[in-house]
């Protein structure tokens, strides 16, 4: 019995015209649309969601070109397998289609080298992950990189309903567009998940596709993804941005999304680090409520820690933020690039061996606890810092509070105030 293709594959656009979504990028006109028309021999790297085209556009990119096209999953083939399809077409120029790119060893990304520099292998790489992190930079340079996007509900539609008329016969009054909107909007961008929805819907309840029936059958379908993958960082990203931004129902939103994807462990890491990078010192006392409802939510678990990470996420963003320490660290990392040019004071030097106060001076110093409020008045600074000011108070109350104490000090250690 001859093999039953699914129906992703029957269905696969044959040209440009055919392809649905990446507007930006092949609409006409636009930049991957040219390379494609003009024949221009030039790999790609192509990354993005899944289901969104990426294989399509290699298959068709080949029949532009009129090459053949080989195939090459880095998941699962080796290093015998790519050099046999380079030696069945050794004498002519060919588009190699590298599914999951990312995967695929630094010593075989090499390997490819000599053949794309040559002209032999024009490369599509299709990739979920950001091929700035993950293919080395040889390979990257020989390449342009396009990033796909996620399909919309309407773009999935489109291919869905030429699918019911194209291969299961289905004519335009027998289609119900609302059924077809659910299976589209149930596959959150997914064009493949889409396409096997449909299919296996059909499959149990023939032309009769109702919104009964679809709803009966995708109610199990939830959005999940990779925690190891891009969209994972960039969900966490818009979950730590959106706090800095004091935006509590944003905020909310995306930790909704990371905790109903079990990822607990990421959202807990995140409320132990950025509320000293978001708050810090202008709120010092939420700071260690933040952390310690996160640590809460570590013991209890889900589903019962959604409640302190509510807590504490909303602590976020409603506090006044800081962005202070960033700023005080970008000025650190400036003065200590090279420690040597500023010299500490002699005193300061380690004092805990024998004759240390004659060798190195350490330990000559007065000690803050003999003298009137605990503070000695002496220079503490390198060589060349001397009075060198780091920081400077945001504009929240509690900081403001802390300059006049920051300041006082400075003065009473130094005889005078900033700037004198």
């Amino acid at each position: 019995m001859p093999i039953k293709k699914p129906l992703a594959d029957l269905i696969r656009p044959k040209n440009l015209s055919q392809f649905v979504g990446q507007t930006k990028l092949i609409s006409e006109g636009k930049p991957l649309y040219q390379i494609i028309k003009n024949h221009v021999p030039i790999s790609l790297l192509l990354w993005g969601p899944p289901g969104t085209g990426k294989t399509s556009l290699a298959q068709i990119i080949a029949r532009e070109y009129d090459y053949p096209l080989a195939t090459f999953n880095a998941s699962i083939d080796n290093k015998a397998k790519l050099m046999q399809i380079i030696n069945t077409y050794s004498y002519q120029s060919f588009v190699l289609l590298i599914d999951e790119i990312h995967r695929m060893t630094t010593t075989l990304q090499d390997y490819l080298l000599p053949y794309l520099e040559n002209g032999q292998i024009l490369l599509i790489g299709a990739t979920t992950e950001n091929p700035i992190m993950s293919i080395v930079p040889a390979v990257r340079s020989r390449c342009q990189i396009f990033e796909f996007e996620t399909l919309d509900d309407k773009d999935i539609s489109q291919v869905l309903i030429r699918a019911l008329k194209e291969v299961f016969q289905l004519e335009e009054k027998q289609i119900d567009k609302e059924a077809i909107t659910i299976i589209a909007r149930s596959a959150d961008g997914d064009l493949r998940v889409a396409l096997n929805l449909l299919e296996s819907i059909h499959a149990v309840n023939g032309d009769e596709i109702s919104i009964e029936s679809v709803k009966e059958f995708v109610k199990g379908q939830h959005f999940a993804y990779d925690r190891k993958a891009t969209k994972h960082y960039d969900y966490l990203a818009a979950y730590s941005d959106s706090m800095a931004g004091s935006d509590t129902d944003a905020a909310l939103y995306y930790l909704t999304v990371l905790l109903k994807n079990g990822d607990l462990p990421s959202v807990v890491r995140r409320l132990r680090e950025i509320p000293y990078t978001y708050v810090g010192l202008a709120n010092p006392e939420q700071v260690t409520q933040i952390v310690v409802a996160a640590n809460q939510a570590e013991k209890i678990g889900m589903p019962k820690a959604k409640y302190p990470l509510m807590f504490a996420t909303m602590l976020m963003c409603l506090s006044p933020k800081s962005g202070a320490f960033d700023e005080i660290w970008e000025k650190l990392d400036k003065d200590t690039t090279h420690p040597n040019e500023h010299p500490m004071p002699r005193g300061l030097r380690d004092m805990h061996y024998k004759h240390s106060e004659e060798i190195t001076g350490g330990g000559l110093i007065d000690n803050p606890f003999t003298q009137s409020f605990q503070i000695a008045k002496q220079n503490y600074m390198p060589k060349g810092l001397e009075g060198k000011r780091y920081y400077f108070a945001k504009d929240n109350v509690n900081e403001k509070k802390l300059e006049q104490q920051y300041l006082k000090l400075h003065k009473y250690i130094y005889g005078k105030k900033y700037g004198e």
